[in-house]
């Protein structure tokens, strides 16, 4: 499936939004991924290739795609695609990913660090667009001010009084007592992790400690990025 570039979206800090039209129809679940091939001249030893959560939510109908960019310290992969002008294409696949909303009318308890809300913002704008109560708590983890999502996430909020952010900036951590006092509002919520490999690796002692069962919890790992 070829991807065309429809416009790029700056987001907050160094993060940005590229909007595509596909040439095939597609249809995809909020929180899936899709693998993208972008050849490029001398690639890096990271390649061609990547996986992308799909940061739109499908009533949308356009993919988005929303990464970071480091500069200088950039793959080649990444350099390209943030070189990309409008028209442009890229070849998509793989549409696949678990990290998806299950049975509904259960509560949820979302944790994102970083770049890691981009499936939150699908799933949450798809239970808001199909009218759906959101009873969540989103636990997001920031090293800075410059929030991605921030302003549509909060309308969401604003539309769905069981749905609470709390947001964790800099040396904040999510921690175990964060994660509990969040629980405690919730009834039986089924606990989401998403961010860097590192953050969403750590968590897995926490959730231990505390006692989450297995069958409650689902993770996304970004690779590439540090906590």
């Amino acid at each position: 499936m070829k991807l065309k570039l429809l416009t790029t979206k700056k987001e907050a800090g160094d993060a940005t939004s590229f909007v595509f039209e596909p040439d095939t129809p597609i249809e995809w679940r909020a929180g899936e991924y899709l693998h993208y091939t972008l050849p490029h001249d001398a690639p890096d030893d990271r390649g061609t290739e990547r996986w992308f959560t799909i940061s739109s939510a499908p009533l949308e109908r356009k993919i988005m795609l929303t990464t970071r960019f480091f500069g200088d310290e950039a793959s080649s992969f990444k350099k390209r695609l943030f070189a990309m002008k409008p028209g442009d294409t890229i070849e998509a696949d793989g549409l696949e990913g678990d990290f998806v909303i299950g049975t509904s009318g259960r509560d949820y308890l979302f944790i994102a660090g970083g770049i890691g809300i981009t499936p939150y913002r699908s799933m949450l704008l798809d239970l808001d667009g199909q009218g759906k109560e959101i009873k969540a708590r989103l636990l997001y983890g920031n090293k800075d001010e410059d929030i991605v999502f921030k302003d549509e996430l909060e309308e969401i909020a604003a539309r769905h009084p069981d749905f609470r952010i709390e947001y964790f900036i800099g040396s904040q951590k999510i921690d175990g007592e964060a994660i509990q006092t969040a629980a405690e509002e919730l009834s039986s919520p089924i606990y989401y992790v998403s961010g860097p490999e590192p953050m969403v690796e750590a968590f897995e002692e926490i959730f231990k400690d505390l006692g989450i069962p297995e069958e409650n919890i689902r993770r996304d790992y970004f690779p590439g990025y540090a906590i």
